[in-house]
């Protein structure tokens, strides 16, 4: 009869244990950084730029009256 613990089976539940642990290790970072950042941020929201354009009407009324 063969033995339940071979290798290759050490090695299977090893990796499954891996998966589990790493994906527990995403979820809690996820939630730290919700906290650290507030609960409306995310990764997602803070690598995009937001550029506003804001137009400076004194400069551009100065401007065209000195033509």
């Amino acid at each position: 009869m063969k033995s339940l613990l071979t290798e290759k089976n050490i090695v299977i539940i090893l990796f499954v244990m891996v998966v589990v642990t790493f994906s527990f290790a995403q979820n809690e970072t996820k939630k730290m950084e919700q906290l650290y950042n507030g609960a409306n941020t995310s990764i997602k929201n803070s690598l995009i730029p937001k550029f506003e354009a804001k137009a400076n009407l004194k400069t551009i009324t100065k401007s065209a009256s000195v033509d």
